[in-house]
């Protein structure tokens, strides 16, 4: 006699997942709404809790669209070479940079960075790491003879961090030196490739050990969602370390945000191409306006570190400031006259965003050493969008105008 199955409730099937027999191939990457994933036995539970990286347990150790995005931005910072990277995403971008520095240094340890870096990632190192008694030291990073005294006099430098092009001064640092000089005493290179982006700069591929990015920014490109990552070429690290800041603090990403991330991605090429070019003739404008006393901008032929740029960037972004002559008036006049520009405390997004890092991103930084690092009452940050870009200089101009 045949085996009747017993019918579930009506509460059992509101409750079961749905199903399907079909092969699904989707055009699109799928958002895996879910936080949790089940196990087909006791013996894949154990499988997956020895080893995680053999599929998914808890979205906040991973997720399926997550590892997309990971992946992708992986082969974007090695490509044009073998190397393989692997790389983890992060909440935002703060959540990536607060990992690499506790990835790498611990208490006693000591983290070796330049004058000038953005207010936030300045603010953590200062209040929360001196904090947790890890000591910073800071240098012209590109005094190659000054870093390598460092390293051999503090046998506790375990990172050097490097921001270039620096926010918001873009200021640049030779990868390539300062990661020989650092391999030679046993010390870890991590490179804050934001400004930049996988399409005008590869730091994995000028001897550094990380890049990080604030996702956010132009890996996003639509300011439609927070993230951060950090890729590396040392992977069982990534897999243990840098993961263990995922998992145990939970600055995990989420499948939303990174699918928003992989559809910026798909467009990353076209829109870094246009932001090139408009940031070009933005600086031409503001280098010849009157009322404009500095420019700086990693295309300008007469950037101080022009031969380190030539060296080892791709493309000049689209990221730039400048220093207006009637100080923090003008500034002040500028923000609230412009249109098109839109004052916003972000970058790398569609629409040209424009800010004063003395009251917005520096606030801050001690105005002794903002000063220092000649980020002034009068200085002007603006990333360049991708609107037509006679718009934005017709909105510069009449900003800056009487």
């Amino acid at each position: 006699m045949a085996k009747t199955t017993k019918k579930r409730g009506f509460g059992s099937l509101c409750v079961q997942p749905g199903k399907t027999d079909k092969i699904i191939l989707p055009h699109n990457e799928p958002i895996y709404a879910t936080t949790a994933y089940t196990f087909e036995s006791t013996d894949h539970a154990l499988s997956l809790f020895d080893d995680h990286h053999k599929g998914y347990v808890y979205s906040r150790w991973g997720n399926p669209t997550v590892t997309m995005a990971e992946e992708k931005i992986a082969a974007m910072e090695t490509f044009g070479s073998e190397r393989k990277a692997k790389a983890q995403l992060f909440s935002s971008g703060m959540a990536a940079i607060a990992a690499v520095l506790l990835s790498c240094a611990k208490a006693g340890d000591t983290i070796l960075t330049q004058n000038q870096l953005y207010g936030t990632t300045d603010e953590l190192m200062q209040k929360q790491l001196r904090d947790w008694n890890i000591n910073i030291t800071r240098c012209d990073l590109n005094d190659i003879k000054a870093v390598t005294t460092i390293l051999k006099n503090d046998k506790q430098v375990k990172l050097i961090y490097i921001e270039t092009p620096s926010n918001p001064m873009m200021e640049i640092f030779d990868i390539q030196s300062i990661s020989a000089v650092a391999k030679k005493y046993g010390c870890r290179v991590a490179v804050d490739n934001t400004f930049s982006s996988p399409y005008c700069q590869r730091p994995l591929l000028l001897g550094a050990d990380f890049s990080v990015h604030s996702a956010t920014k132009y890996l996003n490109g639509h300011g439609s969602g927070l993230g951060g990552v950090v890729i590396g070429l040392d992977i069982p690290f990534m897999k243990n370390e840098m993961w263990n800041k995922v998992k145990l603090l939970g600055a995990n990403s989420n499948a939303f945000d990174s699918w928003l991330l992989l559809q910026g991605l798909k467009t990353l090429e076209l829109r870094m191409e246009r932001h090139c070019e408009n940031a070009k003739k933005v600086a031409a404008f503001l280098s010849a306006n009157k009322y404009v006393s500095k420019v700086n901008y990693c295309g300008d032929k007469q950037h101080p570190q022009k031969n380190i740029i030539k060296k080892q960037m791709l493309a000049h972004s689209g990221m730039l400031s400048f220093e207006l002559k009637g100080g923090l008036k003008a500034g002040i006049k500028l923000m609230n006259k412009v249109k098109v520009c839109k004052m916003v405390t972000s970058l790398g997004t569609l629409d040209t965003l424009i800010q004063h890092p003395a009251s917005m991103t520096h606030v801050n930084v001690p105005r002794d050493r903002r000063m220092a690092a000649g980020i002034t009452d009068g200085l002007v940050r603006l990333s360049v969008g991708i609107e037509n870009v006679q718009d934005i200089i017709d909105d510069l101009s009449q900003g800056l105008g009487k």
